[in-house]
């Protein structure tokens, strides 16, 4: 799966490349990221998501229609996750931090705003598709009771997985962003909601009884060459 992600980044970019201005760069920062799930813990006497704080790297490829649109593929590789508390009585608590690393590839529409001769100060939007594959994950546990905390952490091995779980690995969704651009560098701020279901088997069918999905804020600093 993740060769046919950097095989569809590269096919997109080549069909481009022969009759647009492209470009190339990179770009990288953090993303803070949480899980939305279905609210069904009625088990435990306090229940919360919260996000965790993660990184993401990777290149763009900025293919000019026109001075202010563009079509923008990227190749990236995305931390996402979550943490889940569980509370029990007497302040007992179960604390559980997921992270996941991705190969992603979103493919945004680019509308800058004002400035689009590459000089001096710019603005822009952005809006688009993007699909990933966890390659790689951990899984932290925080474990408290009468006041002492143990702690256990798994790594996720997706070597062996089968159909369904990687159907559950693959995550797709939607991303929307603003950004500033001075000269080649730009700075630019993007919300992301996966549509796939992580619990489910396939990845076509989305049952939401119950779901987990991937939601994250990435503030990223990049640079065009």
């Amino acid at each position: 799966m993740k060769k046919v992600i950097i095989f569809t980044f590269l096919l997109v970019s080549s069909l481009f490349l022969s009759s647009a201005d492209a470009q190339i760069g990179i770009r990288g920062g953090v993303n803070l990221s949480s899980l939305s799930a279905s609210a069904t813990e009625a088990s435990y006497s306090d229940y919360k998501q919260n996000s965790i704080l993660g990184y993401q790297l990777g290149l763009v490829l900025p293919i000019h229609l026109s001075d202010a649109v563009a079509i923008q593929p990227e190749i990236m590789w995305v931390q996402k996750g979550g943490k889940s508390t569980y509370g029990f009585s007497n302040s007992n608590q179960l604390v559980v931090s997921q992270t996941y690393n991705y190969v992603e590839v979103p493919l945004s529409l680019k509308i800058s705003l004002g400035n689009t001769s590459g000089n001096g100060i710019g603005l822009y939007v952005l809006a688009g598709p993007y699909v990933g594959l966890a390659f790689s994950g951990n899984t932290k546990r925080d474990l408290t009771i009468a006041g002492t905390t143990t702690t256990t952490e798994n790594t996720v091995n997706y070597s062996n997985d089968t159909k369904s779980e990687r159907e559950k690995r693959l995550d797709f969704g939607g991303q929307l962003g603003v950004g500033v651009s001075v000269g080649s560098v730009f700075v630019d701020l993007r919300y992301s909601l996966g549509f796939n279901n992580l619990l489910d088997n396939s990845a076509t069918t989305n049952n939401d009884s119950p779901f987990l999905r991937t939601r994250g804020l990435g503030l990223t600093l990049g640079y065009i060459f």
